[in-house]
């Protein structure tokens, strides 16, 4: 097959600044070109050229510069204007569908959806005629799938899950003296460790982690929060938020590590931080492989129990959900179990790197996504030949 992906505009693929789409569609690519061609649209960047070719030229990412986002599409699109594909997947961008079947208009289309935002702002009779003119539909969890199901039933039929792996030889747990030189480096050693990685935005609930450590101070006198992350990737920049969550760590006398962000060659080494990794999110996350990441790192996982964060942590199995997501003191409660029950410990850490293993591999998503491809194009088939 040769295979086109369109990706957003706002951040470069490979994800050298970040971010989840860029990340996920990276990997699943890099893999998809060890058997199919594949060409990529993605935005420019003054570390990379116009033009990259990986996998032995299987891959080829072409960039253009990122302006207004139809502006991005339209000198994208242009680059491969006159080629043909066997199929079109459009990552997380609906409103780009009409201007892909404008250019092709008789190749199958597959809209990635890695979550429900981009869905969600479009009205009804926007988002049904953009899914009369896809094929199929892919995304990274049921709990999205089943959603979009619901919310458009005339294209439920249209809908795949491919669930994301994990990379789990980057994410894996380091040797105990190679741990603690890191901790030791960053003057994090000898203190309980509650780890946060992810965008520094109130929809992710840093605030609630904040005073959740706050609470158990005083019945653990080492604690220490330690944040991960910018408000966008590569961005260094406070925001109002920023601010204020450093103001209330301040107020409340908790004692954090913000280390701002941190590109993603360096995003694993900071899994080896944490003795617990916190996931207080308040979005209906699409997945949030950050948890996934956590697991494979060896690290024992409390997260907010919405959208499709469930179906990779498994309550009292692979990590610990709290249903009250904006509640400090639940968090408080779930973190406290984990450090006061080594035995538990113990096994949501060697039940959540079994789970890693069998449910999230990148090979898999893959094989998930090319039989959907396949069925996609042979239904185009018949609907042609019946035609």
């Amino acid at each position: 097959m040769r295979i086109l992906v369109v990706c957003p505009k706002q951040l470069p693929v490979p994800p050298i600044k970040g971010g989840s789409v860029e990340s996920v569609t990276y990997n699943i690519f890099k893999r998809m070109a060890q058997s199919e061609k594949v060409v990529l649209l993605s935005r420019s960047h003054p570390r990379l050229p116009s033009v990259s070719r990986y996998v032995g030229g299987n891959l080829q990412v072409i960039r253009v510069p990122s302006s207004r986002p139809f502006a991005y599409l339209r000198a994208a699109l242009r680059k491969v204007a006159g080629q043909s594909f066997d199929i079109i997947q459009i990552e997380n961008r609906p409103r780009f569908v009409p201007f892909v079947r404008q250019a092709f208009p008789h190749t199958p289309i597959i809209l990635s959806l890695h979550s429900l935002t981009f869905m969600s702002r479009l009205t009804l009779p926007q988002a049904n005629a953009i899914l009369r003119q896809v094929n199929g539909i892919t995304s990274v969890s049921s709990f999205v799938t089943n959603t979009m199901k619901r919310r458009y039933p005339a294209h439920a039929h249209k809908f795949r899950t491919a669930i994301p792996g994990v990379d789990a030889v980057k994410f894996r747990p380091w040797p105990a003296a190679a741990k603690l030189r890191l901790r030791r480096r960053m003057g994090l050693a000898g203190s309980f460790n509650v780890l946060f990685v992810g965008r520094i935005v109130r929809g992710k609930g840093l605030h609630t982690l904040i005073r959740s450590v706050a609470q158990l101070k005083r019945r653990i006198p080492n604690i220490r929060l330690v944040a991960v992350g910018a408000s966008w990737p590569g961005v260094r920049r406070q925001t109002p938020y920023m601010r204020y969550v450093r103001n209330l760590s301040k107020r409340l006398r908790v004692p954090v590590r913000f280390t701002g962000y941190v590109p993603p060659s360096r995003v694993h080494q900071m899994f080896q931080l944490g003795d617990v990794f916190v996931c207080p999110t308040l979005f209906r996350e699409g997945l949030a492989t950050v948890n996934t990441e956590a697991m494979a790192s060896g690290i024992p996982v409390v997260a907010s129990n919405r959208g499709g964060i469930r179906e990779v942590v498994i309550h009292g199995h692979s990590g610990l959900l709290v249903n009250q997501a904006n509640s400090p003191a639940a968090f408080a409660r779930a973190i406290a179990r984990i450090r006061n029950n080594p035995a538990l410990r113990r096994r949501l850490i060697a039940n959540g790197r079994t789970r890693v293993r069998s449910s999230f591999n990148w090979y898999g998503t893959v094989r998930r996504l090319k039989a959907h491809y396949q069925d996609v194009r042979s239904a185009a088939s018949s609907s042609k030949k019946s035609h």
